[in-house]
C-alpha cells in the first residue's frame, strides 16, 4: 500500500511525497517479522532514488540507487533479473541518462558520479547503456531544462551547488522551495516539502481557490528551535512572488505525536496566504482533510529525517562544492503540459449566476449617472473610441468599461474636493470619499480631463474594482502584493467576470467611422 501511494504521488507530480512513502515502505519491511517482506527493503530505496531523480536531485538519486543496489544484493536472489525487478533497470537507465547529460553540459560532475557508480559496481553496465546512444547528438543546457519543465519534473542536478532549489506546479500555483545544501538543511527542507505535497494532494480533492502565481519558501534548519513550539514563519512579497521564510527544527522529536500538528501549522500559514477563501472556509477544507486521514499521511511510520538519512555529511559537502549549479538556473521555469495536478475549474465557491446578473444590472444603474455628461464627451473623441473598441475586442463588457470610467471620474472629482484616501482613515472620511465618487454628475461640474481615461488608467481602475467584486463574493484579498491579472483570471474562469452581462442599451452608441478601426 505504501508503494502504491508513492506511485500515485509520483504520477501527480509530487515526487518528494513519493520518496517519503517509498522510504517508509523500505523501513516498514526492515522491521517486519516476516522475512518474505525483506525484498521490499531494496525496492523501496531504489524507487525512492527514482523519485529523487524525478525531483531533479540527480546526484542524490545516484547515491540512493547505489545504496539500494547493495540492499538488492543482500535481500534478493537473482538481484538483476529484469522481469522480477524491473525497477532496478528503470533506475539504472536514469543513471546512464545522468552521466550522459553531465558529460554534455556539466563535465565537472562526471568524476564524482563515476565514483558513485563504481562503488555500486555498475560502471560496465552504464557504459554499455551509454554506448547505445553514442551516435545520438546531445542537447543544450536550455533544451534539457525545457524538457524537464514540460514534463513537470525537477531540472537536472538541482542538488548541485551551495543552495538547492526545487520547483513544481500544482493547482495553478508555481511552488518553490530553497535551502542550504548541507545534511541537516536537506532533511529539514525535504521534510517540509514532502508534507506540503501531501497536503496539496489532499486539497486537490476540494476547492482551495488558489490565486495563480508563484509562492517561494526558504527553509532554514534551526538547531535551537524548540520542538514544542510552532515554526517561525515570516512573509514578504514582491510584485511577482509570495515569499516565506521558515525556521524549522533540525531533528524530529522523540514524541511523534507532536510532529504532524507542527508541520500542519507551518503548512497552513503558507498555503492559506495563496488562497482567496476566508480563514473559516479554508479551515473547513483542512478539517475535511483531517477526517480523511491527513494526520497519518503527513507522518508515515517514522519522521522524514529518519527515513531519508542515508547520505553521509561528506556526500552533501561534495554536492555543495560543485561550482556549477542546476541546469539553466537563470532560465525562467516553463509550464508543464499538461499539469499533472491542474487548477480547479467550474463555478467558484459562492458563485450564483442569477445573483451575478443582478450585480451587473445594478452596475449599469449606478455607474451611468456618475458619468452622464462625461460619456458624450468621450464618445465624441476618436482616440477614446479606438481604445474602447480595442478593449471590447479583448472581451471587456460594457459594464466593465463603465465601471472603469466611473471610477476614474469619481476619483478625479474626489481629489478636486481634497478627499484623498490614506491608511488609517476614519469611517466618516471613507464615507465622504465614496459619496463624492458616486454622486450623479451635474451639467455644471468641471469636465474631467481626457488624461484621466487613458488605457493604463482604465485597466488600473478595473483591477481595483475587481478587488471589490471579489470581496462582494465573500473572497479574501490577503495582505501583500496582489497581481491584478491573476485575480482577474480567477474571476473570469470561476465567477463569469468576462461573460456575465444583461441585455442593455449601448451606453456609448457612437456611429461607426473609419477612424474607429483598430
Amino acid at each position: 500500500m505504501l508503494l502504491l501511494c508513492a506511485h500515485l504521488y509520483s504520477e501527480l507530480g509530487l515526487p518528494i511525497a513519493a520518496k517519503q512513502y517509498a522510504l517508509a515502505a523500505a523501513t516498514a519491511a526492515k522491521s517486519a517479522p516476516d522475512p518474505e517482506l525483506s525484498r521490499f527493503i531494496p525496492r523501496g530505496i531504489i524507487l525512492a532514488a527514482r523519485y529523487d531523480h524525478q525531483a531533479g536531485n540527480w546526484i542524490s538519486a545516484a547515491h540512493l540507487f547505489a545504496i539500494g543496489l547493495m540492499a538488492q544484493n543482500v535481500y534478493c536472489d537473482e538481484p538483476y533479473d529484469g522481469e522480477r525487478y524491473p525497477q532496478v533497470w528503470e533506475v539504472m537507465a536514469d543513471q546512464a541518462l545522468t552521466l550522459r547529460v553531465a558529460g554534455a553540459v556539466r563535465p565537472g560532475f562526471v568524476s564524482p558520479l563515476r565514483a558513485i557508480t563504481a562503488s555500486a559496481g555498475i560502471d560496465t553496465v552504464i557504459d554499455e547503456m551509454l554506448a547505445t546512444t553514442a551516435d545520438v547528438p546531445t542537447a543544450t543546457e536550455e533544451a534539457y531544462a525545457e524538457e524537464a519543465d514540460a514534463q513537470g519534473v525537477g531540472r537536472p542536478f538541482s542538488d548541485a551547488g551551495p543552495t538547492r532549489r526545487y520547483a513544481w506546479n500544482a493547482l495553478g500555483v508555481d511552488w518553490e522551495i530553497t535551502w542550504t545544501n548541507d545534511r541537516l538543511s536537506v532533511l529539514v527542507a525535504e521534510r517540509y516539502t514532502a508534507a506540503l505535497q501531501v497536503f496539496l494532494g489532499e486539497l486537490a480533492t476540494q476547492d482551495p481557490l488558489f490565486l495563480p502565481g508563484r509562492l517561494s519558501v526558504e527553509v532554514r534548519a534551526d538547531t535551537t528551535a524548540p520542538h514544542d513550539q510552532p515554526a517561525v514563519c515570516d512573509q514578504s512579497t514582491d510584485r511577482n512572488t509570495n515569499r516565506w521564510r521558515l525556521h524549522l527544527p533540525t531533528a524530529a522529536p522523540a514524541d511523534l505525536e507532536t510532529e504532524p500538528p507542527r508541520l500542519l501549522t507551518a503548512l497552513i500559514r503558507v498555503v492559506l496566504s495563496q488562497s482567496l477563501l476566508s480563514d473559516e472556509a479554508f479551515m473547513h477544507l483542512v478539517e475535511q482533510s483531517l477526517v480523511g486521514g491527513l494526520w497519518h499521511k503527513l507522518l508515515v511510520g517514522r519522521p522524514y529525517d529518519e527515513l531519508a538519512d542515508f547520505l553521509k555529511p561528506d556526500d552533501y559537502q561534495t554536492m555543495a562544492a560543485l561550482t556549477d549549479a542546476a541546469v539553466a538556473t537563470g532560465m525562467p521555469r516553463g509550464q508543464a503540459k499538461p499539469a499533472a495536478l491542474p487548477a480547479r475549474t467550474g463555478p467558484g465557491p459562492g458563485y450564483v449566476h442569477e445573483t451575478a446578473l443582478d450585480t451587473v444590472r445594478n452596475r449599469y444603474a449606478v455607474m451611468l449617472p456618475i458619468v452622464s455628461h462625461t460619456l458624450p464627451r468621450l464618445t465624441a473623441d476618436p482616440d477614446f473610441r479606438r481604445m474602447a473598441t480595442q478593449l471590447r475586442a479583448e472581451g471587456w463588457r460594457d459594464w466593465q468599461l463603465l465601471t472603469a470610467i466611473a471610477n476614474a471620474a469619481g476619483n478625479h472629482r474626489a481629489q478636486q474636493q481634497g478627499l484623498r484616501p490614506s491608511p488609517g482613515d476614519s469611517h466618516e472620511h471613507r464615507a465622504r470619499i465614496l459619496a463624492a465618487m458616486q454622486a450623479p454628475e451635474r451639467s455644471d461640474d468641471l469636465p474631467v480631463p481626457a488624461g484621466a481615461f487613458t488605457e493604463h488608467a482604465l485597466r488600473s481602475h478595473l483591477s481595483a474594482a475587481a478587488v471589490s467584486t471579489a470581496c462582494g463574493l465573500g473572497l479574501v484579498i490577503r495582505p501583500g502584493s496582489l497581481d491584478p491579472q491573476a485575480l482577474l483570471l480567477v474571476l473570469g474562469e470561476r465567477y463569469g467576470y468576462w461573460t456575465d452581462d444583461i441585455e442593455h442599451t449601448d451606453p456609448f452608441d457612437w456611429p461607426t467611422a473609419e477612424d474607429d478601426t483598430i
